[in-house]
């Protein structure tokens, strides 16, 4: 569609100021009534989950609902369920609208661990000091990761925010947020890899080695961004329970070579291809065309 102010697509209005839910896809779920069994409970979860990016907290107003999707529970739909359902219904109808992705706008992570699983943000802010979101992202815990230290849990925020949005984040500089301070030291760039760790912060310290970023500490107060994640619970992913062998191998030989051994990042790809004739060359086809 042309010369239009805005377009709908796949159940959400697209303008120029950003991304917002449908008023006449979200009617369906607005007009739903409570559910009477799982199979119900399963529909009205998995509509929210459409829209999961644009409710805030969701994890949190969808716990009332955990204890009836277990297996042989006897249903019982009390009334925290009720205002849980009110809840999130009314944000269906007033969402919050999410911003375009600007590459020239500073770009902002901030990532948080809660008690049943972890989430991240992702923003812009602008020269005004106003900051508008561009999406949300949150996965609950394992059983295994249910048992890390609370340190690590915050840190499996971190990387769960940083691979969730790696097609905004590498290749470009942004700031990483986190409310748990020492982790600006086990993560920071400037630092090198905490060889005093644990070999899960390590690993985790090498796969940040390939972005560009600064790491701030935010107190819990003041986390605001970080306290409007979107908690949907989904299926656990256990991509953070597996120990890669690589990593593990990669941890041992950081630890007894220099420095300079570390995994390259877009600036040191780009200021090496700058001494390279062939790759110059290609790089001048590209831009003459």
């Amino acid at each position: 569609m042309f010369l239009q102010d805005y377009v709908e697509y796949l159940g959400f209005v697209v303008d120029q100021h950003g991304v917002r839910t449908s008023p006449l896809k979200t009617k369906a779920i607005i007009d739903m009534p409570k559910p009477v069994n799982i199979s119900q409970l399963r529909s009205f979860l998995g509509m929210i989950n459409h829209y999961a990016k644009f409710i805030p907290k969701l994890n949190d107003r969808l716990f009332p609902f955990y204890s009836l999707l277990k297996k042989d529970t006897k249903w019982l739909w009390n009334q925290h369920c009720d205002k849980a359902f009110r809840e999130i219904k009314q944000y269906l109808i007033s969402p919050q609208a999410l911003t375009h992705y600007d590459p020239s706008v500073p770009l902002i992570l901030a990532a948080d661990a809660f008690n049943t699983g972890v989430g991240a943000v992702i923003y812009h802010r602008y020269s005004d000091g106003s900051e508008k979101v561009i999406a949300h992202a949150s996965k609950t815990l394992t059983k295994a990761e249910s048992n890390y230290a609370q340190i690590e849990k915050e840190a499996l925020a971190i990387i769960f925010g940083v691979q969730k949005f790696d097609l905004f984040l590498r290749g470009r500089k942004f700031t990483l947020l986190t409310d748990h301070k020492p982790l600006v030291s086990i993560f920071s760039p400037k630092k090198g890899i905490p060889t005093t760790s644990a070999n899960r912060l390590q690993r985790w310290a090498i796969r940040l080695m390939g972005y560009t970023f600064d790491i701030e500490y935010c107190p819990t107060n003041k986390f605001g961004q970080a306290d409007e994640l979107s908690r949907l619970p989904i299926e656990p992913d256990y991509m953070f329970d597996q120990q890669d062998p690589g990593e593990v191998q990669l941890v041992a030989s950081i630890q007894q070579e220099n420095q300079n051994e570390l995994p390259l990042n877009a600036a040191d790809i780009a200021r090496q291809t700058r001494h390279d004739r062939s790759l110059m060359q290609v790089y001048h086809y590209i831009l003459s065309g």
